[in-house]
């Protein structure tokens, strides 16, 4: 398994703690700043309880149930509430460290004592188990993990406010933009930067963090150059893909754009770092997470008064990108038809991998394409690209008179399912093919356009005979 994939997997984990969550945070986020914006007392008095407790344990559950199912949901939540009343600052950190980590002991409790049970006794067995066990890591939490947690915490903001008196936030870029592409925005975005930026809140009532992975600027960027100097398929899809990137805020959609030509990276980082210097020195921030990266979700969020700062700091990475991406996107020939296609062929041949895009036909001849009922559309996340990508290949096939056929979203994390299709973008495809290997895997570049969805509709009718 190589380094990308095991970070790939490691960043889900820590993502998919906080995205089933999202609502619950865009509910704190909105009550906070709703309450600041009108002064209402009512209001307010929801900002300090829910960010000190209901998030929190929100992410533990969701953390201990990924490890354990629902026994891991509710031991995560006990031992979580120790490293909250034990701290002095908001336990996210806390929380999705004893979150899994309770699950996990569990888990394996539960599997020394499995068959060892006397008949009539796994009630009380499995329900004191998690409420002894649950008890004892909540007062270590309390005791032990609470306080270190504060001190390490305390010890990042500090690192932050270093970053940002100095005004060094900007070269976050140099980490944030190249590693989006690769499919790293979430474990960047809801596993790093949302945990750190809620730490600010308390101290601030705002936070710049929640800006810097959001900032749909470069890849507007990235996507007006293609609009405007692109050909063929890579300036028809450039078009749509910018109303969904910049109001859908799914930034995944123009990650083909770069991938095809991957000296694009170089623009996206410098607009990301303008855009940044901007937020820093207007000093903006978002009260809440901005989730799905929408200039709506981040006009929603801004904090009273910073609306019309933050699209001066969106605009900014917006030009800057736009204007270094022409010349190299003129110099690669504006990306023909194949192009976009092979996009994430050519870039494992820049990694000097071997690309596994033949592979996706390899089982053409033996897999039964009758048998499609089922079609799993998974990304990194299962709410982004995935949901898009599976509304338009459901219209496809009810078009095409296949009504027997459902196509959902997913996230990679969750595989294995009930399915005999897979459709995911080809960053993806190693991680589908370890955790399905059953089902017949398709990677797509540009989840719009894909050709593979018409040949997959075509080898499904011609085996249903329709």
């Amino acid at each position: 398994m190589s380094v990308r994939v095991k970070i790939q997997k490691f960043g889900s984990k820590l993502s998919s703690m906080v995205i089933p969550n999202l609502g619950a945070f865009i509910a704190w986020g909105l009550l906070t700043a709703v309450g600041i914006a009108i002064d209402n007392d009512m209001l307010r008095g929801f900002i300090t309880p829910m960010l000190n407790y209901l998030l929190p344990l929100l992410i533990a559950f969701a953390g201990g149930k990924m490890v354990y199912d629902y026994r891991g949901g509710v031991i995560g939540t006990v031992a979580t509430i120790g490293v909250i009343i034990g701290s002095s600052v908001t336990m996210f950190i806390g929380a999705m460290i004893l979150g899994p980590l309770a699950a996990w002991l569990l888990k394996k409790f539960d599997e020394l004592i499995d068959g060892k049970v006397p008949m009539g006794f796994e009630l009380i067995v499995n329900n004191y188990s998690v409420g002894i066990l649950g008890a004892i890591l909540g007062v270590i939490g309390c005791v032990w993990l609470g306080p270190a947690i504060s001190s390490l915490t305390n010890v990042f903001a500090g690192g932050v406010d270093f970053l940002v008196q100095h005004n060094l936030l900007p070269l976050t870029a140099i980490l944030i933009e190249p590693a989006k592409p690769l499919f790293l925005n979430n474990a960047i975005g809801q596993g790093i930067l949302t945990p750190m930026g809620t730490t600010q809140l308390g101290e601030l009532g705002k936070s710049v963090l929640f800006l810097l992975e959001s900032n749909p600027g470069p890849g507007m960027g990235v996507l007006l150059a293609y609009m405007f100097f692109g050909k063929g398929t890579s300036k028809s899809s450039a078009w749509g893909a910018s109303v969904i990137h910049l109001f859908g805020g799914i930034h995944e959609i123009y990650f083909p754009f770069v991938l095809m030509n991957p000296v694009l990276i170089l623009p996206l980082i410098l607009g990301g770092a303008v855009g940044t210097l901007v937020f820093t020195l207007l000093n903006v921030g978002l009260v809440g997470v901005a989730s799905p990266g929408s200039i709506i979700s981040i006009m929603l969020m801004s904090s009273p008064g910073d609306q019309l700062k933050i699209i001066l700091g969106v605009l900014a990475a917006c030009a800057v990108t736009f204007l270094i991406a022409i010349p190299l996107v003129k110099r690669a020939g504006g990306g023909d038809d194949s192009s976009l296609k092979e996009a994430a062929k050519t870039m494992n041949e820049l990694k000097g991998k071997k690309s596994r895009i033949s592979s996706v036909f390899e089982s053409i001849e033996t897999f039964d394409f009758a048998s499609v009922t089922r079609v799993a559309y998974a990304c990194d996340a299962g709410i982004g690209s995935s949901a898009m990508g599976a509304t338009i290949l459901q219209k496809k096939f009810k078009a095409a008179g296949l009504d027997d056929v459902t196509v959902f979203h997913i996230a990679v994390e969750n595989l294995p399912t009930d399915c005999q299709v897979v459709v995911t973008q080809e960053m993806l495809l190693d991680r589908v093919r370890e955790a399905q290997p059953e089902a017949y895997a398709i990677a797509v570049t540009d989840f719009l356009n894909a050709p593979e969805y018409d040949d997959l509709i075509e080898k499904v009718k011609a085996a249903k005979g329709k």
